[in-house]
Protein backbone atom coordinates (compact mmCIF):
# COMPACT_ATOMS: atom_id res chain seq x y z
CA UNK A 1 0.00 0.00 0.00
CA UNK A 2 3.02 2.35 0.06
CA UNK A 3 2.46 5.17 -2.34
CA UNK A 4 3.69 5.19 -6.13
CA UNK A 5 3.80 7.97 -8.62
CA UNK A 6 0.03 8.35 -10.14
CA UNK A 7 1.51 9.04 -13.49
CA UNK A 8 3.23 5.69 -13.91
CA UNK A 9 -0.23 3.40 -13.00
CA UNK A 10 -3.62 3.12 -14.44
CA UNK A 11 -6.57 4.81 -13.09
CA UNK A 12 -7.86 0.77 -12.14
CA UNK A 13 -4.57 0.26 -10.01
CA UNK A 14 -4.81 3.59 -8.29
CA UNK A 15 -8.47 3.00 -7.53
CA UNK A 16 -7.92 -0.81 -6.17
CA UNK A 17 -5.19 0.83 -4.23
CA UNK A 18 -6.56 3.74 -2.38
CA UNK A 19 -9.69 1.62 -1.71
CA UNK A 20 -6.92 -1.14 0.15
CA UNK A 21 -5.72 1.84 1.90
CA UNK A 22 -9.10 3.15 3.28
CA UNK A 23 -10.84 -0.28 4.07
CA UNK A 24 -8.03 -2.93 5.25
CA UNK A 25 -5.97 -3.05 8.19
CA UNK A 26 -2.14 -3.97 7.85
CA UNK A 27 -2.06 -5.08 11.14
CA UNK A 28 -3.89 -7.96 11.43
CA UNK A 29 -2.69 -11.56 10.87
CA UNK A 30 -5.25 -12.39 8.67
CA UNK A 31 -6.54 -10.54 5.67
CA UNK A 32 -10.11 -8.96 6.31
CA UNK A 33 -12.14 -5.51 4.57
CA UNK A 34 -13.06 -3.57 7.46
CA UNK A 35 -16.74 -3.08 8.83
CA UNK A 36 -16.49 0.61 7.39
CA UNK A 37 -16.88 -0.67 3.86
CA UNK A 38 -20.40 -1.25 4.85
CA UNK A 39 -21.05 1.99 4.17
CA UNK A 40 -20.69 2.05 0.85
CA UNK A 41 -23.23 2.08 -1.47
CA UNK A 42 -24.10 -1.29 -3.49
CA UNK A 43 -22.46 -0.83 -6.52
CA UNK A 44 -18.99 0.49 -4.83
CA UNK A 45 -19.36 -2.42 -2.70
CA UNK A 46 -19.61 -4.74 -5.18
CA UNK A 47 -16.56 -3.08 -7.05
CA UNK A 48 -14.34 -3.16 -3.89
CA UNK A 49 -15.12 -7.10 -3.32
CA UNK A 50 -14.07 -7.91 -7.27
CA UNK A 51 -10.97 -5.88 -7.55
CA UNK A 52 -9.68 -7.40 -4.21
CA UNK A 53 -10.95 -10.65 -5.15
CA UNK A 54 -9.40 -10.45 -8.24
CA UNK A 55 -5.84 -9.81 -6.76
CA UNK A 56 -5.87 -12.70 -4.14
CA UNK A 57 -6.93 -15.01 -7.25
CA UNK A 58 -3.64 -13.64 -8.85
CA UNK A 59 -1.48 -14.21 -5.35
CA UNK A 60 -3.42 -17.82 -4.83
CA UNK A 61 -1.98 -18.67 -8.85
CA UNK A 62 1.40 -17.65 -7.78
CA UNK A 63 1.63 -19.27 -4.64
CA UNK A 64 0.28 -22.67 -6.48
CA UNK A 65 3.57 -22.02 -8.81
CA UNK A 66 2.34 -20.24 -11.64
CA UNK A 67 4.65 -17.76 -12.98
CA UNK A 68 3.21 -15.65 -16.13
CA UNK A 69 -0.70 -14.27 -16.24
CA UNK A 70 -2.25 -11.89 -18.98
CA UNK A 71 -6.03 -11.10 -18.64
CA UNK A 72 -8.20 -13.36 -21.40
CA UNK A 73 -9.30 -10.83 -23.34
CA UNK A 74 -6.07 -10.22 -24.64
CA UNK A 75 -5.87 -13.46 -26.66
CA UNK A 76 -6.65 -14.61 -29.37
CA UNK A 77 -9.27 -17.35 -29.04
CA UNK A 78 -8.83 -20.46 -31.67
CA UNK A 79 -12.20 -21.09 -32.58
CA UNK A 80 -15.66 -19.49 -32.04
CA UNK A 81 -16.60 -18.62 -28.32
CA UNK A 82 -18.35 -21.35 -26.38
CA UNK A 83 -20.22 -19.42 -24.31
CA UNK A 84 -20.80 -15.72 -23.64
CA UNK A 85 -19.12 -15.81 -20.20
CA UNK A 86 -14.96 -16.37 -20.22
CA UNK A 87 -12.53 -16.25 -17.27
CA UNK A 88 -10.71 -13.57 -15.90
CA UNK A 89 -7.17 -14.73 -16.68
CA UNK A 90 -4.65 -17.11 -18.11
CA UNK A 91 -1.73 -18.48 -16.43
CA UNK A 92 1.20 -20.13 -17.25
CA UNK A 93 4.13 -21.97 -15.60
CA UNK A 94 7.10 -23.70 -15.68
CA UNK A 95 7.69 -26.59 -17.82
CA UNK A 96 4.28 -26.68 -18.84
CA UNK A 97 3.23 -26.35 -22.39
CA UNK A 98 0.11 -25.60 -21.75
CA UNK A 99 -2.33 -22.89 -19.93
CA UNK A 100 -4.64 -22.86 -17.16
CA UNK A 101 -7.60 -20.69 -17.21
CA UNK A 102 -8.80 -18.74 -13.62
CA UNK A 103 -12.10 -17.31 -12.77
CA UNK A 104 -12.01 -14.57 -10.17
CA UNK A 105 -15.53 -14.84 -7.54
CA UNK A 106 -15.78 -12.94 -4.25
CA UNK A 107 -18.50 -11.94 -1.67
CA UNK A 108 -18.71 -9.59 1.12
CA UNK A 109 -22.24 -10.72 1.81
CA UNK A 110 -23.40 -14.64 1.34
CA UNK A 111 -22.90 -17.25 3.30
CA UNK A 112 -20.07 -19.88 3.38
CA UNK A 113 -22.74 -22.96 1.34
CA UNK A 114 -24.10 -20.31 -0.79
CA UNK A 115 -20.66 -18.50 -2.15
CA UNK A 116 -19.46 -22.29 -2.82
CA UNK A 117 -21.66 -22.72 -5.30
CA UNK A 118 -21.47 -19.87 -6.92
CA UNK A 119 -17.32 -20.31 -7.27
CA UNK A 120 -19.09 -24.09 -8.73
CA UNK A 121 -20.78 -22.16 -11.23
CA UNK A 122 -17.98 -19.56 -12.09
CA UNK A 123 -15.98 -22.81 -13.21
CA UNK A 124 -18.54 -25.20 -14.93
CA UNK A 125 -19.77 -22.06 -16.63
CA UNK A 126 -16.95 -19.90 -17.25
CA UNK A 127 -13.38 -21.99 -17.44
CA UNK A 128 -14.74 -25.74 -18.06
CA UNK A 129 -15.88 -24.73 -21.91
CA UNK A 130 -12.72 -23.21 -22.58
CA UNK A 131 -10.83 -26.34 -21.40
CA UNK A 132 -8.72 -28.23 -24.84
CA UNK A 133 -9.18 -24.40 -26.85
CA UNK A 134 -6.02 -22.90 -28.22
CA UNK A 135 -6.00 -19.33 -25.99
CA UNK A 136 -3.22 -17.46 -27.76
CA UNK A 137 -0.39 -19.74 -28.69
CA UNK A 138 -1.26 -22.31 -25.75
CA UNK A 139 -3.69 -24.72 -25.38
CA UNK A 140 -5.81 -24.21 -22.21
CA UNK A 141 -5.46 -27.99 -20.51
CA UNK A 142 -7.08 -27.05 -17.14
CA UNK A 143 -8.79 -24.24 -15.21
CA UNK A 144 -9.60 -23.18 -11.63
CA UNK A 145 -12.62 -20.66 -10.15
CA UNK A 146 -10.66 -19.46 -7.03
CA UNK A 147 -13.45 -17.19 -4.48
CA UNK A 148 -12.36 -14.96 -1.81
CA UNK A 149 -15.06 -15.25 0.79
CA UNK A 150 -14.30 -11.81 2.85
CA UNK A 151 -18.09 -11.49 4.62
CA UNK A 152 -16.48 -11.87 8.05
CA UNK A 153 -15.10 -8.75 9.37
CA UNK A 154 -11.99 -10.92 10.92
CA UNK A 155 -10.98 -13.01 8.12
CA UNK A 156 -11.22 -13.83 4.82
CA UNK A 157 -11.38 -17.50 3.35
CA UNK A 158 -10.56 -18.98 -0.35
CA UNK A 159 -12.68 -21.41 -1.94
CA UNK A 160 -11.12 -23.33 -5.04
CA UNK A 161 -13.06 -25.54 -7.64
CA UNK A 162 -10.77 -26.63 -10.55
CA UNK A 163 -9.83 -29.02 -12.96
CA UNK A 164 -9.57 -32.78 -11.95
CA UNK A 165 -5.29 -33.94 -11.36
CA UNK A 166 -3.95 -35.38 -14.26
CA UNK A 167 -1.90 -38.60 -14.05
CA UNK A 168 0.19 -37.38 -16.60
CA UNK A 169 3.29 -35.15 -16.34
CA UNK A 170 2.51 -31.18 -17.06
CA UNK A 171 3.19 -30.24 -20.67
CA UNK A 172 1.62 -33.28 -22.14
CA UNK A 173 -2.02 -31.69 -23.40
CA UNK A 174 -2.03 -34.29 -25.89
CA UNK A 175 -4.09 -31.55 -28.10
CA UNK A 176 -1.14 -30.65 -30.92
CA UNK A 177 1.30 -27.44 -30.86
CA UNK A 178 1.02 -25.61 -27.64
CA UNK A 179 3.33 -22.68 -26.95
CA UNK A 180 2.94 -20.52 -23.99
CA UNK A 181 4.63 -17.33 -25.56
CA UNK A 182 1.39 -15.18 -25.70
CA UNK A 183 1.09 -15.28 -22.36
CA UNK A 184 4.87 -14.63 -20.86
CA UNK A 185 4.65 -11.76 -23.56
CA UNK A 186 1.49 -10.23 -22.19
CA UNK A 187 2.27 -10.76 -18.92
CA UNK A 188 5.24 -8.27 -19.30
CA UNK A 189 3.37 -5.97 -21.71
CA UNK A 190 0.94 -5.15 -18.50
CA UNK A 191 4.26 -4.77 -16.13
CA UNK A 192 5.40 -2.43 -18.80
CA UNK A 193 2.26 -0.27 -18.24
CA UNK A 194 3.36 0.55 -14.39
CA UNK A 195 7.02 0.48 -15.69
CA UNK A 196 6.49 3.32 -18.08
CA UNK A 197 2.78 4.35 -18.58
CA UNK A 198 0.05 3.08 -20.42
CA UNK A 199 1.05 4.62 -23.96
CA UNK A 200 4.21 2.63 -24.51
CA UNK A 201 2.50 -0.77 -22.74
CA UNK A 202 -0.55 -0.29 -25.65
CA UNK A 203 1.57 0.54 -28.09
CA UNK A 204 4.67 -2.38 -27.88
CA UNK A 205 1.48 -4.45 -27.85
CA UNK A 206 -0.17 -3.40 -31.34
CA UNK A 207 3.41 -3.30 -32.66
CA UNK A 208 3.44 0.45 -32.92
CA UNK A 209 6.42 1.03 -30.59
CA UNK A 210 9.87 -1.00 -30.74
CA UNK A 211 12.62 -0.10 -28.12
CA UNK A 212 15.43 -0.05 -30.86
CA UNK A 213 16.12 4.06 -30.24
CA UNK A 214 15.24 3.74 -26.53
CA UNK A 215 17.48 4.02 -23.12
CA UNK A 216 16.45 2.26 -20.62
CA UNK A 217 17.81 2.95 -16.58
CA UNK A 218 19.38 0.18 -14.42
CA UNK A 219 20.71 -0.17 -11.29
CA UNK A 220 21.87 -3.04 -8.96
CA UNK A 221 19.56 -3.78 -5.61
CA UNK A 222 19.98 -6.67 -3.34
CA UNK A 223 22.66 -8.04 -5.51
CA UNK A 224 20.92 -8.28 -8.83
CA UNK A 225 20.47 -5.27 -11.57
CA UNK A 226 17.20 -3.94 -12.26
CA UNK A 227 15.69 -2.09 -15.10
CA UNK A 228 14.00 0.73 -13.22
CA UNK A 229 10.10 2.36 -14.09
CA UNK A 230 10.57 5.95 -15.00
CA UNK A 231 7.49 8.53 -13.68
CA UNK A 232 5.36 10.21 -16.24
CA UNK A 233 7.69 9.09 -19.44
CA UNK A 234 6.85 11.05 -22.76
CA UNK A 235 3.77 10.39 -25.31
CA UNK A 236 4.35 8.10 -27.84
CA UNK A 237 4.56 10.85 -30.51
CA UNK A 238 5.90 9.96 -34.53
CA UNK A 239 8.70 12.13 -36.03
CA UNK A 240 8.56 10.52 -39.15
CA UNK A 241 7.48 7.00 -38.50
CA UNK A 242 10.31 7.22 -35.59
CA UNK A 243 8.93 6.92 -31.94
CA UNK A 244 10.34 9.09 -29.58
CA UNK A 245 12.44 7.21 -27.19
CA UNK A 246 11.83 7.14 -23.33
CA UNK A 247 14.84 9.47 -22.21
CA UNK A 248 13.38 12.37 -24.84
CA UNK A 249 11.84 14.05 -21.47
CA UNK A 250 13.41 16.79 -19.73
CA UNK A 251 14.93 15.43 -16.64
CA UNK A 252 13.53 17.14 -13.92
CA UNK A 253 10.20 15.90 -15.30
CA UNK A 254 10.82 12.11 -14.03
CA UNK A 255 11.41 10.17 -11.02
CA UNK A 256 11.95 6.28 -10.37
CA UNK A 257 8.26 5.51 -9.87
CA UNK A 258 9.53 2.09 -7.47
CA UNK A 259 8.42 -0.65 -9.75
CA UNK A 260 11.16 -2.47 -11.69
CA UNK A 261 12.24 -6.01 -13.83
CA UNK A 262 14.82 -8.11 -13.35
CA UNK A 263 17.37 -6.84 -15.78
CA UNK A 264 18.20 -9.91 -17.40
CA UNK A 265 14.22 -10.85 -17.86
CA UNK A 266 13.41 -7.01 -19.18
CA UNK A 267 15.98 -7.25 -21.73
CA UNK A 268 14.98 -10.84 -23.50
CA UNK A 269 11.57 -9.69 -23.40
CA UNK A 270 12.73 -6.26 -24.91
CA UNK A 271 14.83 -8.39 -27.52
CA UNK A 272 11.40 -10.23 -28.34
CA UNK A 273 9.46 -7.07 -29.22
CA UNK A 274 12.12 -6.50 -32.00
CA UNK A 275 10.70 -7.69 -35.47
CA UNK A 276 12.66 -9.93 -38.21
CA UNK A 277 15.22 -10.85 -35.16
CA UNK A 278 16.87 -14.30 -35.59
CA UNK A 279 17.38 -17.41 -32.93
CA UNK A 280 15.93 -18.25 -30.29
CA UNK A 281 12.52 -17.94 -28.93
CA UNK A 282 13.57 -14.72 -26.50
CA UNK A 283 11.07 -15.44 -24.23
CA UNK A 284 12.19 -19.64 -23.74
CA UNK A 285 13.72 -20.50 -20.77
CA UNK A 286 13.69 -16.79 -19.14
CA UNK A 287 15.69 -16.92 -15.97
CA UNK A 288 14.05 -18.05 -12.68
CA UNK A 289 13.88 -15.39 -9.05
CA UNK A 290 15.27 -17.50 -6.29
CA UNK A 291 13.00 -17.95 -3.20
CA UNK A 292 15.50 -16.54 -0.90
CA UNK A 293 15.81 -12.94 -2.98
CA UNK A 294 11.84 -13.20 -2.83
CA UNK A 295 12.17 -13.25 0.87
CA UNK A 296 14.86 -10.67 1.50
CA UNK A 297 12.57 -8.05 -0.61
CA UNK A 298 9.58 -8.71 1.55
CA UNK A 299 12.07 -7.91 4.75
CA UNK A 300 13.17 -4.91 2.51
CA UNK A 301 9.65 -3.49 2.78
CA UNK A 302 9.73 -4.62 -0.95
CA UNK A 303 8.00 -7.33 -3.19
CA UNK A 304 9.86 -9.31 -5.86
CA UNK A 305 7.30 -11.70 -7.30
CA UNK A 306 8.68 -15.46 -9.92
CA UNK A 307 8.15 -13.36 -13.00
CA UNK A 308 10.74 -10.71 -12.16
CA UNK A 309 8.47 -7.87 -11.59
CA UNK A 310 9.33 -5.79 -8.58
CA UNK A 311 7.88 -3.25 -6.41
CA UNK A 312 10.99 -1.34 -4.52
CA UNK A 313 10.58 0.73 -1.30
CA UNK A 314 11.85 4.25 -1.17
CA UNK A 315 14.25 3.32 1.39
CA UNK A 316 16.00 0.77 -0.78
CA UNK A 317 19.86 1.27 -1.37
CA UNK A 318 20.13 1.25 -5.33
CA UNK A 319 23.42 1.01 -6.19
CA UNK A 320 25.47 1.55 -9.68
CA UNK A 321 22.69 3.58 -11.27
CA UNK A 322 23.29 3.25 -15.42
CA UNK A 323 21.60 4.51 -18.62
CA UNK A 324 21.69 1.89 -21.41
CA UNK A 325 20.33 1.11 -25.19
CA UNK A 326 18.63 -1.70 -26.70
CA UNK A 327 22.74 -2.44 -28.48
CA UNK A 328 24.20 -3.01 -25.29
CA UNK A 329 20.88 -5.94 -24.23
CA UNK A 330 21.54 -8.05 -26.80
CA UNK A 331 23.10 -11.80 -25.40
CA UNK A 332 27.08 -11.56 -25.76
CA UNK A 333 27.71 -7.48 -25.38
CA UNK A 334 29.64 -5.34 -23.71
CA UNK A 335 28.14 -2.72 -21.29
CA UNK A 336 29.59 0.26 -19.75
CA UNK A 337 29.06 0.69 -16.40
CA UNK A 338 28.60 4.46 -15.20
CA UNK A 339 28.55 3.76 -11.27
CA UNK A 340 30.40 6.93 -10.10
CA UNK A 341 26.69 8.94 -9.08
CA UNK A 342 28.91 12.01 -8.25
CA UNK A 343 27.69 15.18 -10.45
CA UNK A 344 29.60 15.49 -13.46
CA UNK A 345 30.40 14.31 -16.93
CA UNK A 346 30.29 10.51 -18.09
CA UNK A 347 32.42 9.17 -20.42
CA UNK A 348 31.79 9.81 -24.24
CA UNK A 349 28.40 10.18 -24.97
CA UNK A 350 27.38 7.51 -22.13
CA UNK A 351 24.92 9.34 -19.43
CA UNK A 352 25.30 10.01 -15.40
CA UNK A 353 22.86 9.91 -13.02
CA UNK A 354 22.55 11.53 -9.22
CA UNK A 355 20.16 10.68 -6.79
CA UNK A 356 18.74 12.99 -4.36
CA UNK A 357 16.60 12.43 -1.03
CA UNK A 358 13.27 12.35 -3.23
CA UNK A 359 14.50 9.53 -5.55
CA UNK A 360 14.33 11.73 -7.75
CA UNK A 361 17.03 11.22 -11.38
CA UNK A 362 19.09 14.12 -12.83
CA UNK A 363 20.57 13.42 -16.34
CA UNK A 364 23.69 14.96 -17.45
CA UNK A 365 24.46 14.48 -21.14
CA UNK A 366 28.35 13.55 -22.10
Amino acid sequence: MHMVNADAVTAESETCRYLLSQYVDEKPKHFAILKTADRLKDFSRTHLAGVVGAGIAYLQMIRDGYVWCDHFENLALDGSQPTKKSPDFVFSRRDDETVALTESKSTRGSSRPQFDGTVRRGYLEQVSPYLGMAVGTAVASHGFAIGSWMTSSTSAEIFVHHTASSSGSAGSSGEGSSDPTSVKRGNYLNAMSLLFGSDIAAAARSGRWTPVDAHFVTARWLGREWLLGIAAPNRLDDYDGVAVTLLDRPASSRSFNGFALDWEIARRFLWSLVPFTTGPNPLNNLPEIDARLIAEASRSEGAIFPDGFAVISNEADLEEISVRPLGQIKEGASIEEVSDLEPGLAHGQSHRWRVDSGMQWALREG
